[in-house]
Order: structure tokens, then C-alpha cells, then sequence
């Protein structure tokens, strides 16, 4: 059998640490939007942003301009070492005021490296040129414009009274049957078993509702904590004493008894909205109590934190806030059903600074993640567990992003049934990776209450590996499938067998196969392992110390002792390398089996082209925008990004390359794209000098420059012209296409 590549594998030794506590920051609501300021006088123009170069300003446009933001606000980090007292004199130098410091959790300084707050620009200062002119500031790690956040909403039925049926005495007698997500029959014509099982989940635990239990963080739009199905759930700050207008544990905010309205700073995070109060019935509407529905968890600490205004709308700020406020009060979980808008620094760094398990939603806009990014759920964290959304016959959500890396899981979320606030009915549909999310976040819930001493790494390695593998879920997640709870909670400690006869063969400058034989759950017992990791590495694999090996987790075969099979593929390159591997077996808790290794030389190519411009003779000729032009860091490059203008189309084409006699065409080279709308960037081969030309690639955008690759083996034994050609709306300003080191190699004679 063949077994599917490219999968991520997180190791699972570091123990899960308690948040750090510290005092909680006195911050200013989220602004609302307002029009943009006149244009200040040349006299009242700093001179920090006076002297700030067109060029920057158009950079920082590029990159932060499709976003919505607060008018005239940054998310400023400044290097460690700056004195709290001089961050005032820091933000007059850009004439603008320090309306907020963030207080980061004790200990966190050190872990993201300096000090963040938020700055108020003066009126007529454009917040492009601020961030342009602080990009060359020292002092500054990074600055950007406090972006504005919408929930993202794919459906929401009219609210009604919800009922507490059950045929089985052994439910929960509010296992409603519209939660097809927890238990489906079949009842609402979908497929029986396309469920979390949770009725077997339950066998092992409904959840560690106590002070000593899991806390989750529901960082939405705040929790109705009064609705009588999540009243007896909600967290209840023990350092606090309700209503007396004092901020009786010291933290910054007063009468925070269930939580913190991070939009609004202060102690009351009412849900107005409904979107947050039915992701917390999804993780711990109370169980067994005749009352509407159940959660994963029916007994469950639910933290609320309100990040959205009633309208379903945020800013940086307020969500920077809510996470660091979930991380000082011991948040275990954070269950974030939102995103959009690009990468925060400041988001990322706030996650980043929180050792809770965050899992968040994968996305509403059915793209791959893998191909282009999503916030938060893309940011590069160990804890984070991405979330893809299923329907009731286990397939993928029309509306649901996936990404066979980036995402890790999948679960119900369409037609998900929950609570939502009393003033809207109390019950209610909604669908999304948002109704999924909660799903997840209540599967963890019940591993912490089971495996209390888990870390993060443990509990989302069970959630992994826990799944269910439905064929119409392969490569939408790392798990290929739908999470499984009961599954994830099996009390196992035996590893599987080890892949004894683990070996390559049919060796190529493009890679390998790699082959063993499928082990079992339990050494050679009880059906096959669940997953396969394998360590790649350009040194010899110490079993011991990992670190440095990159991860590939693959599924487990069907049946033990099946064969299966792995193409190892690599970048051609022009020198001989040896390849090291290791490759362990993984069961449905993640017990590993012991390592076995093997290692191969990969043979070089041969290059019937290569240049990196930076020879005084080019053998490219371009037209259009193309120009050569030089890049710190990197030297010369040729790029269509002009700051001016466009043509309607750009060429960048090389000379004629004889392939006769050579196989394996390869065709390689670094490209970063910033291509605006209406652009469009592809690669172009010739076979008859450039009268005819055909696409064999279109180019994605990716603003970082990154080497991709190309298989043009069908063109062997031809004489063939490369182009990289970019057509765009002329009179525009282009975006750019930029291009580095192009290589075809072929196979050695």
C-alpha cells in the first residue's frame, strides 16, 4: 500500500506547564473605526517620519493595506532593555502617545524579548509611514497597524427552546438528538458513527469539573454565564469578591468573577452576540441535568473572554488582552473560533507567551492553509491544534480550509446545535470551523481530566492519532480524518512493534522509495499502528536527541504486516548528499515503538543552466517591468517590482537550452511575489524559440522568498526556452514578481 506524505510530527516529552500569573494590564477599549485625518502640515511632521523613504512607505502599504485597522494606531515591540519611563519619550519621537502598555504575564519579557504596547499617532500621520520609519529603528522589534478583526459567520438559524430526549438510560438524559456531532445515528440523514464518540468517551470520564480541572478559555465573543445550561459550568475566580467594585486579587480588572471583557477592559463578558455562548455549550454545556443539551465535557471550568464587541467586531489590542489575561488566570485551554486578517506579530506573539493548548479555528473561505496562510490558526506553535470542520456523512465542510500540514484535526461543524444567549431563544444552529473548534477543545478538556500529568504535546498527539482515518478526509489535516474521543482517552501502555526491515530502494538525484512492513497497535496485536513518524536529517539520527531531525507523520497502514511504501522526494541538487532516517510507529494515545534507521546517497545533477545574476554577463533577457536590481542580503535579482506604474506584460526569458540526450529535467529557483489583485504570475516553456509558449506553473503569492521547483522531465531530449512572465493591468502599481538563482539541472550522463 502507499502511504500519504508530508505529514508534521510534534514530539511529546515536554510537560505541559501552569500559566504564569502576574497582574493584568489597564488597558483602553478597542477604538472603533473612524475616517482618516487630513494631511498634517510639513512643519508638524516628525522628523523621524519626515525623513521615512517613499519606498518603505509603499512596502509597509503592500503588506498591511488589505487589512481593515483602527485609524491612527500601532502594535508597537520594542527591543529588551528599554526603561519603562523612556517608552513616552520613544513614541514622541513619532509625535505620538503611549495609550496603552501591555503587562505581560511574569516571565514572559524574556520568552518573546521585549516590551509591547499600543501608540496613538498624531492627526495627519499616515500609520504606513510610522510603521516604514520604526522598521528602521533599533529600538523596534516590529510595529504594525491594530488591525480590525470581523467574526466570521457562515450560518445561523433562528433560535428556539431546545429539549432534553433520550431513548437510553445510560445518556445523559440532554444528549439532544440534533447533536449528531456527539452521537449520530443517522437521525438528522447523515451517516451512523460519523460522530466524536462520545457516548463511549463518557465511559471514561465526562470531564473534571473542579477547581483542580482543566480551565478553558473560550476566547469568543463572552458567555452568557447566567443560561441555566452553562451556569453551573462557568469558572468562578476564587480572588474575587462579585460586585463590590474592588479589584479584590490584585489582577487590573474589577469583579472579573467569570472572566474579563478584554473589548471593553473591564469585568463583565456578557455575550450580547450568541457566538460565544454557543461554542461553550459545544465544550461544557452542563451534562445530565434535563436541561436543552450536553457538551463534550458535561462537567467542565469555562473562562469567559469577550474579545468581540456585541457586533462581532475586535482589534489587536482587545484579542493581545484576552490572551494574555487567559494566560495570568491559569487558562489549561484556549478555544479560539475566529481569524482573518494577516499575521500580528503581536497576536503571535501573545499565543507564543501562553502555555496553554490553543486550538483554533481552521478557516471559513474552503482554501488550502498549506498554500496560503490563515491567522491564527498558521502560526508556527506547538500548542496549536488547527481545527477543519466535517459534516454529519464525515466529509469536508463545503465551507471548510484544510491543509494536509497545517491543519491537524477535523470535527463536526455544520448544523451544530448548542446554546446560544437567553435573550435569543437559548438554542440554536450555527455552522463553521467555529462549531468545530469548541468540539476539540472539549475532546482535550476530557484527556486533561482522564491524564491530568499529559502535556500539550501528549493531549494533541492523542488527538491526532485518536482520529478516525475516513478516506474522504485524506489530506485535509495531519490526521485524515475526524477526531475520535474515545479513541484518544484508551488507557494504553503498550507500544506498537518496531519496522524492522525499514530500507530504501530505486535511488534518484530526486529521492527515494522507502519501504517496511506495518506493525501492530500492540507490539504485532491487536489490529495495525495507527501512524508512522519518520525523522529526516542531514546527520546521522542519535534516538535520543531528535531536535534537529525534520518530522514526517504518515498514516498506519490497514492491516499488520502489510507492506508500505513512502517516494522521498528532494530537490535536485548538484552534489553528491547523504540522507539519515528514523522511523518509529505510533498507536492511537501515541506510544512510540523503538527507533530503526537507515541512511542513502542522493547522486548529483548535472546543470544545463544556471545563473544567479550576479555575473556581469546575464544570459536572461527581460522586458516589461523586469529589471535587474539588488536586494540586501541577497545580491541581484531581477523583479517587476517597480513602486511605479506597470506594463501589461512582463518577461523574463532565458536562452535557448539543449536538452539531447539528457533526462530528468529539473527546473529550480527562489521567487518571492507580492502580487496585487488583477496580477498574475506564471512559468512559460518554449519548444520551437519562443513562438508558442505553455504554462507550466502558476505562481502562488507568497511574499517571502522561498526556492521552488518544477519537473519539466517532458521536455527531455528537446531544446527548450524558460520564461517567468507576469501579465498585469497596466497603469497600476505592480505587486512584483521576483526571481533568484535559476537552475535546470538534469541527470548526471
Amino acid at each position: 500500500m502507499n502511504i500519504n506524505p508530508n505529514r508534521p510530527m510534534m514530539g511529546i516529552t515536554a510537560e505541559r506547564k501552569a500559566a504564569p500569573k502576574a497582574e493584568a494590564a489597564a488597558a483602553a477599549p478597542a477604538a472603533a473605526p473612524s475616517s482618516p485625518a487630513e494631511s498634517a502640515s510639513f512643519s508638524s511632521v516628525p522628523a523621524r517620519i519626515m525623513n521615512v523613504q517613499p519606498e518603505a512607505v509603499a512596502e509597509a502599504r503592500d503588506k498591511y493595506g488589505d487589512s481593515e485597522h483602527v485609524p491612527g494606531e500601532l502594535i508597537v515591540k520594542v527591543n529588551g532593555g528599554m526603561e519603562s519611563g523612556l517608552m513616552s519619550d520613544f513614541a514622541s519621537e513619532y509625535g505620538a502617545k503611549v495609550v496603552e502598555k501591555f503587562d505581560l504575564p511574569e516571565g514572559v519579557f524574556k520568552s518573546i524579548g521585549g516590551d509591547m504596547m499600543r501608540l496613538k499617532l498624531p492627526a495627519g500621520i499616515d500609520v504606513f509611514e510610522a510603521v516604514a520609519a520604526m522598521k528602521e529603528d533599533s529600538r523596534v522589534a516590529y510595529a504594525e497597524p491594530n488591525q480590525i478583526i470581523t467574526l466570521d459567520e457562515v450560518q445561523s438559524d433562528v433560535a428556539k427552546q431546545g429539549q432534553g430526549q433520550s431513548g437510553d438510560a445510560s445518556e445523559p438524559n440532554d444528549l439532544d438528538p440534533k447533536l449528531w456531532g456527539l452521537n449520530n445515528t443517522g437521525q438528522t440523514g447523515g451517516k451512523a458513527g460519523a460522530d466524536v464518540s462520545a457516548k463511549e468517551a463518557w465511559k471514561v470520564t465526562t470531564g473534571d469539573g473542579s477547581d483542580n480541572g482543566p480551565l478553558i478559555a473560550v476566547i469568543d465573543t463572552g458567555i452568557d454565564y447566567n443560561h441555566p445550561d452553562l451556569a453551573a459550568n462557568m469558572w468562578t475566580n476564587p480572588g474575587e469578591i462579585p460586585g463590590d467594585g474592588i479589584d479584590n486579587d490584585g489582577n487590573g480588572v474589577i469583579d472579573d468573577v467569570h472572566g474579563y471583557n478584554a473589548y471593553a477592559d473591564n469585568g463583565d463578558p456578557m455575550d450580547g452576540h450568541s457566538h460565544g455562548t454557543h461554542c461553550a455549550g459545544t465544550i461544557g454545556g452542563v451534562g445530565n441535568n434535563g436541561e436543552g443539551v450536553t457538551g463534550v465535557m458535561q462537567n467542565a471550568n469555562l473562562m469567559a473572554v469577550k474579545i468581540f464587541s456585541d457586533s462581532g467586531r475586535t482589534s489587536t489590542d482587545a484579542i493581545v488582552r484576552g490572551i494574555l489575561y487567559s494566560a495570568k488566570m491559569g487558562a489549561d485551554i484556549t478555544s479560539n473560533s475566529w481569524g482573518g486578517g494577516g499575521r500580528s506579530e503581536a497576536i503571535y506573539d501573545a499565543f507564543k507567551s501562553n502555555d496553554a493548548l490553543h486550538v483554533i479555528a481552521a478557516g471559513n473561505s474552503n482554501y488550502d492553509n498549506d498554500k496560503r496562510d490563515n491567522f491564527p490558526s498558521n502560526y508556527d506553535l506547538d500548542n496549536i491544534v488547527a481545527v477543519a470542520a466535517t459534516n454529519h456523512n464525515d466529509q469536508k465542510a463545503s465551507f471548510s480550509q484544510w491543509g494536509a500540514n497545517n491543519v491537524d484535526v477535523a470535527a463536526p461543524g455544520r448544523d451544530i446545535w448548542s446554546t446560544v444567549p437567553i435573550s435569543k431563544g437559548s438554542y440554536g444552529n450555527k455552522s463553521g470551523t467555529s462549531m468545530a473548534t469548541p468540539h476539540v477543545s472539549g475532546g482535550a478538556g476530557l484527556i486533561m481530566s482522564a491524564y491530568p500529568n499529559a502535556s500539550n504535546a501528549e493531549v494533541k498527539a492523542r488527538l491526532i492519532y485518536g482520529s478516525d482515518k475516513i478516506d474522504a478526509l485524506n489530506d485535509i489535516s495531519v490526521s485524515d480524518g475526524r477526531v475520535n474521543f474515545a479513541n484518544s482517552l484508551e488507557k494504553d501502555e503498550i507500544a506498537p512493534g518496531a519496522p524492522n526491515d525499514f530500507g530504501a530502494s530505486q535511488i534518484t538525484n530526486r529521492g527515494a522509495v522507502l519501504s517496511w512492513t506495518s506493525v501492530g497497535d500492540d507490539k504485532w496485536a491487536n489490529g495495525a499502528a495507527q501512524g508512522v513518524e519518520l525523522l529526516v536529517s542531514d546527520k546521522p539520527i542519535n534516538p535520543e536527541d531528535t531536535a534537529s531531525a525534520k518530522t514526517i507523520g504518515l498514516a498506519g497502514a490497514a492491516e499488520v504486516g502489510d507492506l508500505a511504501t513512502y517516494k522521498y522526494d528532494v530537490t535536485p541538487s548538484e552534489s553528491d548528499r547523504t540522507v539519515y532516517f528514523g522511523m518509529q510507529s505510533l498507536d492511537n494515545v501515541a506510544n512510540r515503538s523503538e527507533m530503526r534507521t537507515t541512511s542513502f546517497v542522493i547522486p548529483g545533477s548535472d546543470a544545463a543552466l544556471k545563473d544567479d545574476f550576479e555575473g556581469q554577463q546575464v544570459s536572461f533577457a527581460s522586458t516589461g517591468d523586469f529589471s535587474l536590481q539588488e536586494v540586501e542580503g541577497r545580491g541581484k535579482v531581477f523583479s517587476t517590482a517597480t513602486g511605479a506604474t506597470t506594463a501589461a506584460d512582463s518577461d523574463l526569458t532565458s536562452p535557448t537550452i539543449d536538452l539531447t540526450g539528457k533526462t530528468g529535467a529539473y527546473l529550480k529557483f527562489d521567487a518571492a511575489t507580492e502580487l496585487n489583485w488583477g496580477e498574475n504570475a506564471s512559468v512559460q516553456v518554449s519548444t520551437d524559440g519562443g513562438e508558442n509558449w505553455t504554462t507550466v506553473s502558476r505562481m502562488d503569492r507568497r511574499s517571502e522568498w522561498s526556492e521552488q521547483g518544477l519537473d519539466l522531465s517532458n521536455f527531455d531530449g528537446q531544446s527548450v526556452q524558460l520564461r517567468f512572465h507576469v501579465d498585469s493591468r497596466e497603469g497600476r502599481r505592480s505587486g512584483g514578481l521576483s526571481v533568484d538563482n535559476v537552475a535546470l539541472l538534469t541527470n548526471k550522463a
